[in-house]
């Protein structure tokens, strides 16, 4: 059975509709993955064909919770309580993804740089890639299907709620005190970031930087 296809048998709703959220809406249109639907807490009337009708009732029924990354789990009771079920566009993309290595990079700052130096790097090299995530288009816009590499931003907001995601290589920059209001503290916040090795296998690679081992 394929992944698509084993997505096909779960249910989603989709909560928040900016640039990720709508990705994954149609993300889901385009693979026909039909069981899913739609919540914006400002965007009351938007894609109503799909809006769910009960929050409370369609939080509690569905497999999964594909969350926008700005939604913080500190201010938002309804939420907090699914924290299990909660996933993200990243998650979707590392669920079907199995052509291409994967380059993630977080850090406080510096990410869009690095990101940026890798693609020239890459295809300077002649190595097919893209760039998206918090840099550009979302994840689950691009086109791998050629791909070497795909090359991921990756914020915190992003990560904190990610479960599923397992790069080819990890890169750590670096951490100073920043989005602790919506992480709660820095050890949340560290935590969050720290994500991006979780999953890695022995033939993966982390890069950290030094300072940030002391």
């Amino acid at each position: 059975m394929s992944q698509i296809q084993k997505l096909k048998e779960l249910s989603f709703l989709v909560y928040g509709l900016g640039l990720s959220g709508l990705s994954v809406v149609k993300f889901f249109k385009n693979n026909d993955i039909k069981n899913f639907k739609v919540w914006d807490d400002k965007k009351i009337n938007f894609l109503k064909n799909y809006k769910a009708k009960n929050l409370k009732q369609t939080l509690n029924h569905v497999d999964f919770i594909v969350l926008t990354p700005g939604i913080s789990l500190l201010k938002n009771k309804n939420l907090r309580k699914f924290k299990k079920k909660i996933i993200t566009d990243l998650d979707l993309f590392y669920l079907i993804n199995n052509k291409c290595k994967t380059i993630v990079v977080t850090g406080t700052n510096g990410k869009s740089t690095t990101c940026k130096l890798l693609e020239h790097l890459l295809k300077k090299n002649s190595f097919k890639c893209s760039l998206g995530g918090n840099i550009g288009k979302p994840i689950l816009d691009l086109k791998i299907s050629n791909n070497n590499y795909v090359i991921i931003e990756a914020s915190s907001f992003q990560l904190s709620h990610s479960k599923f995601i397992c790069p080819d290589f990890a890169f750590f920059l670096n951490l100073t005190n920043d989005h602790l209001d919506w992480h709660g503290n820095k050890n949340n916040y560290l935590n969050s970031k720290l994500k991006i090795f979780r999953l890695q296998a022995k033939s993966h690679y982390a890069i950290v930087n030094k300072k940030l081992k002391n």
